[in-house]
């Protein structure tokens, strides 16, 4: 039973080998397609790039093609990343002077509230003063100057 299995791969050899090679050639031919798609699918991104950049994909002169297109799209690159470092310097800068503006501020303000409340503990004070002797004085005028957040008379 085997030998005559083999008997006939050997009467068939030679159409074995033809479809092996068929095979072969048939996956090669797919290949080759495929590849060529991937080629002309990315020659077509770089065209669509080159163009969005404002180059050619075209050679011109002795350079290759592409080669000014890489550069200008380069050259964008190197812009948007110089860009991009300035834009987020003045952002930080930006932020740092808002910060200090901020504490300046806040400073600011807990001082005239401290004012305020100072201003509002003399008035109690004068006020007291004034109930006691009925009399408003200087003390007093000044007092409610400072209340209203006025100088003091001189």
């Amino acid at each position: 039973m085997i030998r005559t299995l083999f008997a006939k791969v050997k009467a068939e050899a030679f159409f074995l080998v033809l479809l092996a090679v068929a095979a072969v050639g048939a996956w090669l031919y797919v290949q080759y397609r495929q590849v060529s798609a991937d080629r002309d699918d990315l020659r077509h991104r770089a065209e669509l790039i080159c163009a969005g950049s404002g180059a050619d994909f075209a050679a011109m002169g002795n350079t290759a093609r592409g080669v000014r297109c890489a550069q200008t799209v380069a050259g964008l690159v190197k812009f948007k990343s110089d860009s991009d470092q300035l834009t987020a310097a003045t952002l930080a800068q930006a932020m740092a002077d808002h910060d200090a503006r901020q504490n300046d501020d806040t400073r600011a303000a807990r001082a005239a509230a401290e004012a305020a409340s100072s201003a509002a503990q003399r008035m109690e004070m004068a006020d007291a003063q004034a109930e006691r002797t009925n009399l408003v004085d200087s003390d007093w005028f000044r007092a409610v100057n400072g209340v209203a957040g006025l100088r003091p008379a001189r």
